[in-house]
């Protein structure tokens, strides 16, 4: 690629991750760095050392690359060739790791082959246990809950998640509360859109594919919902890797059988990240306004219809970019603003959800409010219940994420 000093390149969500030191080759002085698209669009990985970050940094499609070059020049006292920084964009884009035309005519391609193969499979099914004995594995979970007292009709759950073994305390007093209620004829099942490219709601026409079977997604519902709140696949490849609706759908078919209901599979994204609060000038349908029309749709629909989000809570700890050490006291803290949280969404509802999570800019990084209150708002009538509140706690990486199991009535 040659050397273009007024191109403004800007980079998508990539990942970054730390390379173990070289003992065989190169300088073993040297820190490197991996680079990898957590939305499996791409599969490429790159390396670079760790001061190349620093101009990735400034790929914010703000700065232009002489802007760029100089600013490198003025922190490190030393020149990045225009050859080398030439390379490294021609390197990126041919990773489709930048915003470009050549990212854009390859995320059609990818967004075409997927609505052409019509059905979206679930690709962690080894890493959670279901590749071998899926039946088996959730039953076990199920059989370990705790028997609860649901007074009416079951209309909703919040069910993390979190993979099965580290959330398994509140899958199994979500989805143990769901035991004799009848197979419902859909489940709208609201997700959390954690590395897509849409700042709004995504949904997905494709039917999805567990070790347990195919559950078809329900299109024509889908299509009234779209004629109601607009387009919702632009960025339909967002639930290709996303896990948050997989998961909750084993379940699903392990209580009612995969041919049993069909589902509205549906991506929400945070109200309380920055992301959103700068993409509000953008033509997005209002959270609050999506919930209210996905209401109206089920109330006016004769089909019985189970809501169902799967959402974790805070994200906390060394590894999520805290200080502090996750002892007793830090988790206690954390305990005490999940609880108020969800004290707020039980006795105020959606709204007072966003506002207690949102509050001081949400300093333990919770990241389903989006889903938690489209399932509120639809709900709102009904009675929330909190099942069960869980930390998963790992004190070897220094990582901890919570969550809840909570039912409506």
């Amino acid at each position: 690629m040659s050397w273009d000093p007024d191109y403004r390149p800007q980079l998508r969500a990539i990942e970054p991750f730390a390379i173990p030191p070289r003992d065989d080759e190169g300088d073993p002085g040297e820190v490197l760095v991996g680079l990898r698209d957590p939305s499996g669009l791409s599969d490429v990985v790159l390396t670079m050392s760790r001061p190349a970050l620093e101009l990735l940094a400034m790929m914010d499609g703000q700065h232009s690359c002489a802007e760029i070059r100089q600013g490198f020049l003025q922190a490190h006292g030393q020149p990045i060739s225009t050859d080398t920084f030439a390379i490294m964009i021609g390197h990126l884009k041919d990773a489709h790791f930048l915003e470009s035309e050549k990212f854009e005519a390859f995320y059609q391609e990818r967004l075409v082959e997927y609505r052409e193969h019509g059905v979206r499979d679930m690709p962690h099914a080894e890493a959670l246990g279901l590749g071998t004995d899926a039946v088996h594995f959730l039953d076990g979970i199920l059989l370990r809950s705790k028997p609860v007292t649901i007074a009416g009709e079951l209309l909703g759950i919040v069910a993390p998640h979190l993979d099965y073994p580290r959330g398994e305390p509140c899958y199994a007093a979500a989805y143990g509360a769901l035991r004799g209620r009848k197979a419902p004829d859909r489940v709208v099942i609201l997700g959390t859109n954690h590395f897509g490219r849409s700042t709004s709601v995504v949904a997905t026409a494709n039917d999805f594919n567990t070790p347990l079977g195919t559950t078809r997604t329900d299109t024509e519902f889908l299509a009234k919902l779209e004629a109601q709140c607009g387009s919702l696949r632009q960025f339909e490849l967002d639930h290709v890797r996303e896990h948050s609706v997989e998961l909750q759908l084993a379940f699903l078919q392990q209580l009612f059988g995969a041919a049993a209901f069909t589902i509205v599979p549906i991506l929400c994204p945070d109200p309380c990240g920055q992301i959103w609060i700068e993409k509000q000038d953008e033509d997005v349908i209002d959270l609050k306004d999506f919930a209210t029309a996905l209401r109206d749709l089920v109330r006016d629909d004769p089909a019985d219809t189970l809501i169902v989000a799967g959402a974790d809570l805070s994200h906390v700890g060394q590894d999520f970019g805290d200080e502090r050490l996750l002892d007793d006291a830090f988790l206690k803290e954390v305990r005490a603003r999940d609880q108020l949280a969800l004290d707020q969404l039980v006795e105020n509802g959606a709204d007072a959800l966003v506002s207690s999570v949102g509050r001081d800019d949400n300093p333990t990084r919770v990241c389903s409010a989006g889903c938690i209150s489209v399932l509120a708002t639809m709900l709102s009538e009904a009675t929330p219940q909190l099942l069960q509140y869980h930390q998963a706690v790992d004190q070897e990486s220094q990582t901890c994420v919570t969550c809840a199991a909570i039912a409506y009535a």
